[in-house]
């Protein structure tokens, strides 16, 4: 019984808009999702970006909730930057490497996150460094559910970052 009410409080929540703080059971345990927009059965959640030096990439981390069928992130864009790449680490001959990447599969009815060592968004050509708790627009197009507009909070570059 409380669980409906959570959902149909989440419901109200989600249609109102704005930021709220959803826990959700992940691999075993519970991790904190700040929802910042939904596209279709999209919702999109703790959008942060790190960037450590003017000039250098900087990187977008982000995690979509996905409540229906299998999607795609296509591409991503950001007023910021005139070069916004899909990515990914992977291992080669044992060394871990950075790859550009087509699209980033968003299975169903599952929770995709785009983190360091991971899938990730890399912005190019950022003259200016955002200030720390600035927002930063992205667009991220998916095969399915469009276009969603997001904005992921600028942070302070932490130890575990390696671009």
């Amino acid at each position: 019984m409380k669980s409906r009410y959570l959902i149909a409080a989440l419901a109200v929540l989600c249609t109102a808009g704005g930021a709220y703080t959803v826990m959700q059971l992940m691999h075993g345990k519970h991790s904190e999702m700040t929802v910042q927009a939904n596209a279709g059965s999209l919702t999109f959640g703790n959008a942060t970006a790190r960037f450590l030096i003017a000039g250098r990439p900087g990187v977008v981390f982000l995690m979509i909730e996905n409540k229906g069928g299998a999607d795609k992130l296509i591409s991503a864009s950001s007023s910021l930057s005139n070069r916004v790449e899909l990515h990914s680490h992977t291992m080669d001959n044992g060394v871990m490497k950075m790859r550009p990447v087509e699209s980033i599969e968003v299975p169903a009815n599952s929770v995709t996150e785009l983190k360091s060592g991971g899938y990730h968004i890399m912005m190019f050509d950022v003259e200016t460094l955002p200030e720390k708790g600035s927002k930063i627009p992205l667009s991220l197009t998916f095969e399915k559910a469009g276009e969603a507009q997001i904005e992921a909070v600028a942070g302070e570059p932490d130890s575990t970052h390696n671009h």
